[in-house]
């Protein structure tokens, strides 16, 4: 009987990643950053003033906020998980993200702390919710 439990065991280990990622939302899915936004996104960064719901609202805002930017730049820190739900219906995002831009001749780096959430329709994932925070400086 150990014979058999065994190795069936084991190979129910080797299964279960591919298991959780069998749906539209998968982590390779969503690193490959081209996942559309739902037309009921909900965001909010600081610069909006206030959250925004609808993808038209959520780009109107993105333009008033941030079309003056020229030279941006983000990238990960070593805390980004991507994080499926078991069925890929669901999945969410999170980290510190390096960010840094060019406005009216100045230039701006920081950090900020980053939630994206996603979700299944159809055979597509998309972007639901995303909320930005930049994170405080150190004391000098």
């Amino acid at each position: 009987m150990r014979r058999v439990c065994v190795p069936l065991f084991m190979m129910v280990l080797i299964a279960m990643p591919v298991w959780a990622q069998s749906g539209p939302c998968t982590e390779s899915v969503i690193k490959q950053g081209k996942t559309p936004t739902s037309e009921d996104l909900f965001s909010y960064m600081p610069p909006y003033g206030r959250p925004r719901i609808g993808r038209g609202e959520v780009q109107k805002a993105n333009t008033d906020s941030f079309s003056k930017r020229t030279n941006v730049t983000r990238s990960w820190a070593d805390d980004h998980r991507i994080i499926p739900s078991a069925s890929g219906d669901m999945a969410y995002e999170y980290g510190t993200q390096r960010m840094g831009y060019d406005e009216n001749g100045k230039h701006t780096d920081f950090e900020a702390a980053m939630l994206i959430v996603y979700r299944a329709k159809g055979s597509v994932c998309e972007t639901v919710a995303l909320t930005m925070h930049p994170l405080e400086e150190p004391p000098k």
